[in-house]
């Protein structure tokens, strides 16, 4: 059906279930409208910015393209990781994990 989970981590390391997107590509560039919602100083964000993957590099490389297109003050280049063993068994392939420094929120 092509339905993509996005999801987030709280305050106590819980994944909270946010939204479902229809299609890798629209998971994609929602993952990108959802940091330029909470990164801490909106699109001046200057902060580090990771990504994780699990067996889709290319999905990773996207998104650090259109993050590092949005926003141009970014502590370096968006580096990109492999997700683990123990997390990519929980996850399956086709995980994308965007992390960066958030504005407060309430969960």
């Amino acid at each position: 059906m092509g339905i993509c989970p996005l999801l987030n981590v709280d305050y106590e390391g819980k994944l909270i279930p946010r939204e479902k997107v229809r299609t890798k590509s629209k998971t994609i560039k929602r993952i990108v409208e959802k940091m330029e919602q909470n990164a801490q100083d909106g699109l001046d964000y200057s902060g580090k910015c990771f990504i994780s993957h699990s067996e889709c590099l290319e999905d990773a490389k996207e998104v650090a393209r259109l993050v590092e297109e949005k926003f141009k003050n970014l502590d370096g280049k968006v580096k990109i990781f492999p997700i683990g063993a123990v997390i990519g068994s929980h996850t399956g392939p086709g995980t994308v994990a965007l992390f960066f420094w958030g504005s407060e929120r309430d969960n």
